[in-house]
């Protein structure tokens, strides 16, 4: 099976993301998007961000509702309640 986001080895681009919605994603959005995934699949440190875009991250992931699958073993784990990263 092929995984969606490609090499699990090489960050994920804004061209490999799909957004099911008839209404574009505003660029701004779909980076914080793609900044996500790559730092909850450990393609990417977050540490490599700024501190005040570190907390968009981390707050983008808390509050979206979304979540993202991988049969990455280095996913990022989550509590049962909060989505917290852990």
């Amino acid at each position: 099976m092929d995984y969606p986001y490609g090499n699990l080895n090489q960050p994920v681009t804004k061209e490999q993301i799909y957004t099911p919605y008839p209404f574009p994603t505003p660029p701004d959005v779909l980076q914080l998007q793609v900044d996500t995934i790559n730092v909850e699949e450990g393609r990417v440190n977050i540490n490599s961000f700024p501190p005040d875009y570190q907390e968009k991250i981390k707050n983008f992931y808390r509050f979206s509702a979304t979540r993202h699958e991988s049969n990455d073993g280095t996913i990022a784990k989550m509590t049962t309640d909060t989505l917290d990263l852990i």
